[in-house]
């Protein structure tokens, strides 16, 4: 997860940018041996045209029963992505900000088994709707990007 330094410095980006535009979301991809790699960011969207990403990655084991259902790793990235926006509650809680998934609502995706789950934890945790596919560009372009 962010340093407590990579905290205080996205903290202070943010007080330092408040007509921006706040993004969070987070992506991964399984590799060998059941492990799987996350890539959780938060993007700070200037009106200026200026924007700063902000990125952690993690390695850890997941294990779904079924390859192509990922429920299990879905919620892992609501997880971070919600352990990403309780460290920086004090900042965003003030401002407008939206929480991106990368998990489709389609029931032909294989994400879309923990659709119902993740809408109901972020709403619970944040108290936001989350965006979900294909709307949700922060983690379906900006983290997946980093998790490859």
């Amino acid at each position: 997860m962010f340093s407590k330094r990579e905290v205080q410095e996205t903290y202070q980006y943010i007080n330092d940018n408040p007509e921006a535009n706040i993004y969070l979301g987070c992506d991964s991809q399984r590799m060998k041996r059941k492990r799987v790699k996350f890539a959780t960011v938060l993007i700070v969207h200037g009106k200026n045209g200026k924007s700063r990403i902000f990125k952690d990655i993690l390695f850890d084991k997941v294990v779904d029963a079924k390859l192509n259902r990922p429920f299990n790793r879905m919620l892992k990235e609501v997880i971070l992505v919600t352990e990403l926006y309780t460290l920086l509650e004090d900042v965003l809680i003030e401002r407008d900000f939206e929480i991106h998934l990368d998990i489709s609502e389609d029931k032909q995706k294989g994400s879309s088994v923990a659709a119902g789950a993740a809408k109901g934890m972020i709403f619970g945790i944040v108290g936001v709707e989350p965006v979900m596919k294909p709307f949700s560009w922060a983690s379906s372009t900006v983290a997946d990007k980093f998790s490859k």
